[in-house]
């Protein structure tokens, strides 16, 4: 059935838009100081209110239709940007801002400075991966034009969207913002994109710039080993057709955080009569309908599964060691209406603000980790905004529970909120209300053949057990072999105190290797969201490999000076944040690992962790 556009779907569309979107794209587009004089959307009075949709409603009768303007000038995109958060930003935030919006054909990516010089017969560089961070280090080398090969275990793209195919998976991040800025205005059909829509966006993605075709699946890395005689890395590989041996320039290992799941073993597992799975290795004809399950976890994954899992199962154990703080977001599940696809389509200026507005609400999230002495002093807990957003989720779990005494006592955790990655809620807390859902906090001691054990004696009955017990994150370049100069063993040079890096990509002794989402990589606070990020690492590495080739040179690294100044700056960062004080429970933290030091994280306020990635301290690199 054929959309009618006329006024009442324009204005349907504009009120289920960002009003604040809407504002700044139409401001854009007019320059009317009425709308310049208006406040953000969460100040419109219902006269504001009305006066803006009126206006955007006039102005889209008239002038509705595709395209996308330019960029302003940095005065105005400044300008703009300020307006629609209402809050005037500094020259750090500007510049690490200024890219979400994505008016620039490929913001962020790396240019030659002249003409692309002649190449040295037969390089070549390879990425390790073909999910979010190796699709985006390959388009750099196609712009770049540089002879590239992506190697990949699995039989598809998309990394952990290509393996992990539970019930319920989809981003928890909108679907605006989990996308590469180079490519506008993607048809997300959903606010949240589920997994197989990612999956699809991916390929297209590997398909549309390239990528594919310069890539071989069923690859798997077994070691990799630096040539010092000739400056090359030697990469042992094993194939559909047997051991391979693959020579590269320049190593990029873009094999993400969530690599290798954490598999439990427990007292009698072999001899359970039933199947555990882990969601990660979810078969594809495994249908929970009729069947007694138990779901061992609750954080991303075991939260996203339970509800639809409860809705065909016959009853659900949701097995819980430490509560999370879990939290709802707008749209979550929902699909994107008619309107504001056309709005998408058809006001030029529209998804830019968009993207914009979609972060801009995390801009200010640092200071969830930093401690208020003076409020502690005052008989605060931590500092006033994290207080209150403990206040706000504590009674959203009361709101979800209906008020049930016996599940609230044991759900609100002891720790302080963004301490943890945030959990979305995916009617987790709803579903444990429901006859065939029991939340369980005993302790698992073992498995029986029937089912699962706990600590009170008790066993569960169950016909299926999922380990949502995520993977184990603090593994990096793991479990192939790397082996840098004079033999050097990169995980023997990180024994000490686990896996390090320069700015999260490089390690010395290891020339011409990158790693993406590395150790102490992933930001904390800022709004850039992640596949931002590996399109920032990306053209990191592009902007080294450009002064390598047009300095005539053929190794690049970072020195061990540099890489122990920064690791040291990195450690006194983290040891004033949230994470590591006692509120924050560390010891009960991924982030964490088992030498009590931050390992996920990129413990920097965002913007001066992009300045550190996009402005390159030359003098900390030794190019030769």
């Amino acid at each position: 059935m054929e959309t009618t556009v006329d006024r009442a779907f324009i204005r349907r569309a504009v009120e289920l838009g960002d009003l604040n979107a809407v504002r700044v794209a139409l401001y854009q587009q007019t320059h009317d100081p009425e709308l310049a004089a208006l406040p953000v959307a969460a100040k419109l009075t219902e006269r504001d209110r009305e006066v803006l949709v009126t206006k955007a409603v006039d102005w889209l009768e008239v002038n509705a239709g595709p395209g996308m303007p330019e960029e302003p000038s940095p005065t105005e995109l400044r300008a703009l940007m300020d307006m629609a958060t209402g809050e005037e930003m500094s020259d750090l935030e500007f510049e690490a801002r200024r890219d979400i919006p994505a008016f620039r054909p490929f913001p962020w990516y790396a240019q030659w400075s002249k003409t692309r010089p002649e190449l040295p017969e037969g390089f070549k560089a390879v990425v390790i991966g073909s999910g979010f961070s190796g699709l985006a280090m390959g388009i750099q080398f196609e712009l770049l034009g540089i002879p590239y090969l992506v190697l990949d275990r699995q039989p598809e793209p998309g990394g952990t969207w290509s393996i992990n195919r539970y019930p319920g998976i989809r981003v928890d991040t909108a679907s605006i913002t989990y996308e590469f800025s180079f490519e506008k205005n993607h048809p997300w059909t959903e606010y949240y994109a589920q997994g197989p829509e990612v999956r699809a966006y991916l390929e297209h993605i590997a398909k549309k710039y390239g990528v594919l075709a310069n890539t071989r699946f069923g690859h798997t890395l077994q070691s990799a080993t630096f040539d010092e005689s000739r400056n090359l890395w030697q990469l042992d590989v094993t194939s559909p057709d047997g051991a391979e041996t693959v020579e590269a320039n320049i190593l990029v290992n873009a094999l993400g955080t969530f690599t290798n799941p954490r598999l439990p073993r427990f007292e009698g597992q072999d001899g359970f009569g039933g199947q555990v799975v882990h969601p990660s290795q979810w078969p594809h004809d495994l249908d929970a309908t009729g069947k007694r399950v138990a779901v061992i976890g609750n954080g991303s994954t075991g939260v996203q599964m339970v509800s639809p899992i409860a809705e065909k199962a016959e009853h659900v154990y949701v097995f819980q060691r430490t509560p999370q703080w879990i939290s709802p977001r707008e749209k979550y599940g929902a699909e994107v209406e008619t309107e504001v696809r056309w709005l998408l389509d058809s006001f030029p200026g529209y998804w830019h603000w968009w993207r914009y507005m979609s972060v801009a609400g995390l801009f200010g999230t640092h200071g969830f980790l930093v401690p208020d002495e003076e409020w502690q002093a005052g008989g605060g807990t931590f500092n006033p905004m994290s207080d209150k957003l403990r206040d706000d989720l504590t009674a959203y779990i009361k709101a979800q529970t209906e008020g049930r005494q016996d599940l609230v006592d044991r759900l609100v955790p002891d720790y302080a909120p963004f301490s943890r990655r945030p959990v979305v809620d995916n009617g987790w807390y709803r579903a444990l209300t429901s006859d065939n859902v029991d939340l369980v906090t005993e302790p698992i001691t073992r498995l029986t053949e029937s089912g699962v054990e706990t600590a009170d004696g008790v066993v569960h009955d169950v016909d299926l057990i999922v380990t949502a017990t995520g993977f184990d994150v603090v593994k990096y370049l793991w479990p192939a072999r790397y082996t840098g100069r004079e033999g050097l063993d990169v995980q023997e040079f990180w024994a000490s105190d686990g896996p390090r890096a320069y700015l999260g990509m490089m390690v010395p002794n290891f020339p011409n290797m990158f790693v993406l989402y590395g150790p102490n990589s992933q930001p904390l606070s800022g709004g850039t969201s992640l596949p931002m990020w590996y399109v920032i690492w990306a053209s990191y590495v592009g902007r080294l490999v450009v002064r390598l080739l047009e300095d005539e040179a053929s190794s690049v690294e970072v020195t061990l000076d540099a890489y122990e100044r920064y690791n040291k700056a990195l450690d006194a960062e983290s040891s004033k944040l949230l994470l590591l004080q006692d509120y924050g429970a560390p010891e009960k933290n991924y982030y964490v690992n088992e030498f009590g030091r931050l390992q996920v994280n990129a413990p920097w306020y965002g913007p001066d962790f992009h300045r550190m990635c996009t402005q390159v301290a030359w003098d900390d690199l030794e190019i030769s």
